[in-house]
């Protein structure tokens, strides 16, 4: 049997990306509440997808703010890589490389 997996669907995966990048935003966004250490684990994340320096634990928080970013889902490309990470600042989008679908 050659079936794929319901949640390797392009469409399936799309759809788990829109929640994805909904809980990311929502998360990184001041101010951070009980879920601060999701907020700098995907801060690091997206400091490194940058390949921006980043300075790990609360103390580097307000150098290297989690809210610095948005998460973005990319209906136009391959569904593996439609999860995308925006840097506010320079306005640079890349792929977001720890996106499981």
């Amino acid at each position: 049997m050659n079936q794929r997996s319901p949640r390797n669907e392009p469409e399936v995966m799309r759809a788990n990306a829109h929640h994805f990048v909904a809980d990311c935003n929502r998360i990184c966004r001041k101010p951070y509440g009980n879920e601060i250490l999701q907020a700098l684990e995907l801060a690091e994340g997206a400091y490194k997808a940058h390949r921006l320096p980043y300075v790990r634990g609360l103390s580097g928080i307000d150098r290297f703010p989690p809210d610095r970013f948005t998460w973005l889902c990319d209906e136009s490309g391959d569904a593996k890589e439609c999860v995308k990470v925006r840097d506010n600042k320079s306005g640079k989008v890349v792929v977001w490389p720890d996106w499981r679908g």
